[in-house]
């Protein structure tokens, strides 16, 4: 059985180099984040509309899907609806009702979330938005994973100490199933 993993947090914050260095150290598969490469070609003045906003979820949970019949124990995902829905929040204040119920529904889609702190150096590339919302995008997600009882982990430090602490975590996940296995119902 295929283990999901989703990786959150603000823009520079390691979510893809650390979702492609474990799909490597697994011999899986990364999904990379299908919005980052959508925005680069169809923004119009740094925004998306909210219907851009919902097909990009839509593609991300297909690419999820189709990731997940190749995949080897682990399917790491970069990123998931409730990012977009975020983003959609941020610059339309209302999302579109399907996206807020994508957002909604994915924290059933994942084994385990993974919040990816912002302690590493700030990458100030054209596509990203800011150090200052990076640090307000960061604080709104750990506040909603918290308010709403999203059971997640967080990493910090280099990318050598968040892979350890990712072997750790994928460690316990793999003995709770091999536990829940040997139990009697």
């Amino acid at each position: 059985m295929i283990k999901k993993i989703v990786f959150l947090g603000a823009p520079s914050t390691g979510k893809s180099t650390l979702s492609e260095a474990l799909a490597e150290r697994f011999d899986s598969i990364s999904v990379p984040e299908y919005g980052r490469d959508y925005w680069i070609e169809h923004q119009v003045d740094r925004r998306l509309s909210p219907e851009q906003l919902l097909h990009i979820a839509q593609v991300q949970n297909q690419w999820e899907d189709q990731a997940s019949i190749a995949a080897k124990n682990y399917l790491f995902c970069d990123t998931n609806a409730f990012t977009t829905w975020h983003f959609a929040c941020h610059y339309h204040t209302t999302p579109l009702a399907e996206l807020t119920r994508l957002a909604e529904d994915s924290w059933q889609r994942y084994d385990l979330v993974v919040l990816c702190d912002n302690d590493i150096p700030y990458d100030d590339t054209w596509e990203r938005s800011g150090d200052a919302n990076r640090s307000e995008f960061q604080q709104f997600i750990q506040q909603y994973l918290i308010a709403h009882g999203i059971h997640f982990i967080k990493v910090s430090g280099s990318l050598a100490s968040r892979i350890a602490q990712m072997d750790v975590t994928l460690n316990a996940l793999e003995s709770e199933q091999r536990n829940d296995l040997l139990s009697p119902c």
